[in-house]
């Protein structure tokens, strides 16, 4: 869930505009961490694996069949 978390903090901030930012705001911070935290915590009750993680291992499984 580590990499989705990653993925998805980035991209709230490209979709936020807060690089633009000569620093980030305390708040901003906080809300990112936060709602992180929440859908992590939500998705891992429900799915094994992150989203990512997932697409990640499929993508990567044929690998383990070369020998």
């Amino acid at each position: 869930m580590s990499l989705t978390a990653y993925v998805l903090h980035t991209l709230g901030i490209i979709v936020l505009g807060i690089e633009e930012l000569p620093g980030a705001v305390l708040q901003d911070l906080l809300g990112s961490i936060a709602t992180v935290t929440v859908f992590a915590t939500l998705w891992s009750r429900h799915v094994r694996r992150g989203l990512c993680e997932w697409l990640l291992g499929t993508v990567t499984r044929p690998a383990g069949l070369v020998r």
